[in-house]
């Protein structure tokens, strides 16, 4: 962990990018995915986090867990165009979100988003969601998407003032046969 955070040293502003990996941010000296901010700490998330992740799920699921230990290992561990961005409180994982690169790297997809409901309401969600736009912007992706439950307008709200706008519905998505709602940002490249 210390060569990691050796290794992490600059912030996003200093950021070029050469193309997209995310295993390499271990060795990038370039990208600042950890800080600070509000007393909370961000970092990118490891095997060891998954156990947090399941548990944050089943509070803001009501006992259900919509992903597994595997799809997270999956994420976090295997899938080179994937990876989770956390945020702690005094040491303990409160918030998380996911992201993986698709269409041949063109673009971002929020793959799931989640904070305790104790710790909602402390713009943890908006931070979360901040780093990505921002770090998909410097990489030169031009959008970033996600689907959205069509009866979670809180979810929706909060996308919404992230600069996210829904272009679609997609019927009967999830397996109880609720529809989703396709939200998209168009993306600045930042140089």
């Amino acid at each position: 962990m210390k060569k990691l955070k050796t290794l992490l040293t600059t912030t996003f502003k200093g950021f070029k990018s050469k193309g997209f990996n995310p295993r390499r941010y271990l060795e990038m000296v370039d990208v600042e995915l950890e800080h600070d901010k509000d007393g909370v700490h961000y970092r990118l998330a490891e095997r060891s986090d998954i156990v947090a992740l399941l548990a944050i799920e089943r509070d803001v699921y009501n006992g259900d867990i919509p992903w597994t230990f595997s799809h997270f290992e999956h994420e976090i561990v295997k899938n080179n165009d994937a990876f989770f961005v956390i945020a702690e409180l005094s040491g303990s994982v409160v918030g998380f979100v996911g992201t993986r690169i698709n269409h041949h790297g063109a673009d971002a997809h929020i793959t799931n988003l989640a904070v305790f409901k104790a710790f909602q309401g402390r713009q943890i969600a908006s931070t979360l969601i901040g780093q990505l736009v921002q770090l998909m912007s410097l990489l030169g992706k031009s959008e970033m998407t996600l689907e959205v439950r069509r009866d979670n307008t809180k979810a929706q709200g909060l996308y919404r003032r992230q600069g996210f706008e829904t272009t679609k519905i997609l019927p009967q998505y999830y397996e109880d046969g609720g529809d989703a709602i396709w939200m998209v940002k168009k993306l600045r490249h930042e140089n």
